[in-house]
């Protein structure tokens, strides 16, 4: 019975010791991972992301993560979930890139200046219901400039 026990304690105190350690380990790498702001826009229209509806207006766009970005605006915001996009040379100028189905506009990509790779949002499903809405056409698209917001 006593090395019952003894296995029962000794068992606990590596759980223990091992949440302690897990516990401190995702405090450093939540503390490495402070957002940064990539960047501002300007849209003129509302738009879509994922299941979001956001109004038109001045968005600023942080990186939260490497596939997860935050917009915020002064009336709403919204978290986009991204993966990597590449083009075969560097744009030259940041953009934001939007589908555009009839009056509907989706968020499709964000490029930074400077560089080849840049991020794309998966379709929503309201985005895909839009595509079939559209008998399969090909969205319009429309690029409008990033305004990069210097380091300070």
């Amino acid at each position: 019975m006593k090395s019952t026990r003894l296995t029962s304690i000794l068992g606990s105190s590596v759980i223990a010791s091992a949440l302690a350690i897990g516990s401190l380990a995702s405090t450093q790498v939540a503390s490495a991972q402070t957002p940064s702001v990539m960047a501002e826009v300007t849209i003129p229209f509302d738009f879509q992301n994922g299941s979001q509806a956001l109004p038109a207006g001045t968005y600023r766009i942080s990186v939260e993560t490497d596939h997860l970005i935050r917009l915020q605006g002064s009336h709403a915001g919204g978290f986009v979930f991204t993966h990597d996009a590449s083009r075969m040379s560097a744009s030259k100028k940041g953009t934001v890139v939007f589908d555009r189905y009839g009056d509907k506009y989706y968020l499709h990509q964000i490029w930074t200046a400077g560089s080849k790779d840049g991020l794309e949002c998966p379709k929503s499903r309201a985005e895909k219901e839009s595509v079939q809405a559209s008998n399969m056409q090909p969205p319009s698209t429309v690029e409008l400039a990033l305004n990069e917001i210097p380091n300070r």
